[in-house]
């Protein structure tokens, strides 16, 4: 079996990349009119069996600010501040941009359209575009599958995917609003790739040998 292999795309062009995502989703979004398309992937999702819903309601919570937190004691414990600090600039980003976005541009979730439609989530704020919980999910997986083995990026898709599909199940998003939070989860952690972080304990010790 080959191994899963992600092409290597310079940060720059997977900020642009993200960039063109998120404005060709806003400017789909922007029609009054929710799109086939779109009212069938929901329902698709959100009409699984009832059986599933624990399970999607804990995946939905990997997308939370709750995670991100748990994320920076679990490596503070580590003392590995090189991920904490990627996984605070790029997770605070992306919660905050998804939150301004949701103001500038948001629409109506799923049960202000549709009829019988339920939201399944007990924590559910404004408007419906973008994602946050895809937008944080994205940010946070891309920074901890930047420290992954090869072997163990499948889980950055799934956990992607998973979040993504979990907002539609438990009924609080349309698809566009879950590649609008894709693009800028994917963004924010585009723009913070390339920073450089060193560790001041190890330069200390450069710097005053024993």
């Amino acid at each position: 079996m080959k191994k899963l292999k992600f092409p290597k795309i310079h940060p720059f062009a997977q900020f642009c990349l993200a960039l063109g995502i998120f404005a060709a989703s806003l400017i789909a979004s922007r029609d009054p009119e929710i799109a086939d398309w779109e009212i069938a992937a929901f329902e698709y999702m959100y009409t699984l069996p009832s059986v599933l819903l624990p399970l999607f309601f804990v995946i939905t919570q990997t997308g939370s600010i709750y995670v991100l937190f748990l994320l920076f004691v679990l490596y503070i414990f580590k003392q590995n501040y090189h991920v904490v600090i990627r996984l605070l600039m790029t997770g605070t980003l992306a919660y905050l941009l998804s939150g301004v976005a949701k103001d500038l541009w948001g629409r109506a979730r799923p049960a202000e359209y549709l009829v019988d439609i339920v939201n399944l989530d007990y924590i559910v704020r404004g408007p419906g575009f973008p994602s946050g919980h895809t937008a944080l999910a994205t940010a946070l997986a891309l920074t901890i599958g930047h420290y992954l083995p090869r072997k163990y990026h499948w889980v950055i898709v799934v956990w992607i995917l998973g979040v993504g599909l979990s907002r539609m199940y438990l009924g609080i998003h349309f698809p566009l609003d879950i590649v609008g939070g894709f693009a800028i989860g994917w963004a924010s952690y585009a723009l913070f790739r390339n920073v450089r972080l060193y560790d001041v304990r190890f330069s200390k010790k450069q710097k005053n040998p024993k």
